[in-house]
Parts: C-alpha cells; structure tokens; sequence
C-alpha cells in the first residue's frame, strides 16, 4: 500500500486577479491577503467614523499588516491606487505621525512602517482636527447668535435659550481638551 503524498509546505496562491476589499489578490499568498485585507478593513471603518478617506485608511492598513517596511511601488501593487492617491495618502499619514520613513542600506527606495505610537495619533487628532473644529464652531456660533429671529411670540428667548445650550456644550468639550491632553503625555 502506497503511502499518502505528503502535504504541500507552500501555501496556495492565487493566479487570476481579484480583489478581496481593497487588498488586491493577484498571484499572492492567499493566507496573506485575507490577513492583508482584514487589517485594511479594520482601519477603513475606524477611518469612516473620523472621516479619513478610505484610500488613507488602507494605506495604513496595509503598512501595519507588513512584517516588513513597505515601498510606494509595494503599496500601490497591494492595493491597486492610483500613484496619486497613494502619493497624497502617504504624505497625510506622515504629516499626522502616523507613518514613518525607513532608509535601509539594502533598499534604496524610501519605505514606509506604521508609527506604533498611538498617543501621536490621538494628539495629532486633538491638535489638527478637534482644535479646529471647536475654534471654528465658536466663530460659528457666535455669528448664529446674530441672526436669531425677532421676537414673535417669545420665540426670541427659546431660540436664545437653545443657543446658550449649544455653546455650553462646546465650552465643556473646549475645557476637557487641557485634561485629555495630559492624559496624553502620561499614558
């Protein structure tokens, strides 16, 4: 009796092009792909909730899901982005801190890994994003307030009452920015 052959150690790959989510397939390592494209599609609905762009979002994936640092060429192959696209999501996630640059001496191109320091991000967040916001929603609400309707039977002072509810609000978000902040820099 013949024994069974012995199981493959290469693991299957795919041949034909398809994309699993944003993750191209194409002639890699399936196991791979589906680790690739889970991690990608982790951050592109994290990144939906903030409002990043899903080509950002899977930029960011696919570096964290590299053992490796991953070059432009690899990140567009990977996710099958247009050069400019890749071009501009680079440049947002090094400009928040969110990638870095690696030079190596056997790689001449520039490569990209993941900055495994969350607290950049979250400050990165607070200082661009937040801080923003809540500047330009003062300046908003403050012009609001100079539009509000004559009275007409008393709608004047609910309007009033409403708006006074609504920069309240903002100035508690506004002072638990100095607390977060600190928190921060300790964690």
């Amino acid at each position: 009796m013949l024994a069974p052959p012995a199981p493959s150690t290469t693991p299957p790959t795919v041949s034909r092009r398809r994309l699993t989510g944003l993750v191209r397939m194409e002639g890699r390592v399936e196991e791979i792909v589906e680790f690739e494209a889970a991690l990608v599609g982790f951050f592109v609905e994290a990144a939906d909730l903030m409002g990043v762009p899903k080509s950002v979002a899977a930029i960011y994936g696919i570096c964290f899901a590299s053992p490796e640092p991953l070059s432009f060429a690899d990140i567009e192959q990977k996710l099958g982005l247009s050069k400019g696209s890749v071009s501009q999501g680079l440049r947002f996630l090094r400009e928040i801190g969110a990638l870095k640059e690696v030079s190596t001496a056997a790689h001449r191109l520039d490569r990209f890994e993941p900055d495994m320091e969350l607290r950049k991000l979250a400050s990165h967040w607070l200082e661009e994003r937040l801080q923003k916001q809540l500047n330009s929603g003062q300046r908003r609400l403050a012009a609001i307030g100079k539009t509000i309707p004559a009275d007409k039977n008393g709608t004047t002072k609910n309007l009033r009452a409403r708006l006074k509810s609504l920069q309240d609000w903002h100035d508690r978000t506004q002072s638990l920015l100095p607390v977060v902040r600190t928190f921060l820099k300790l964690a």
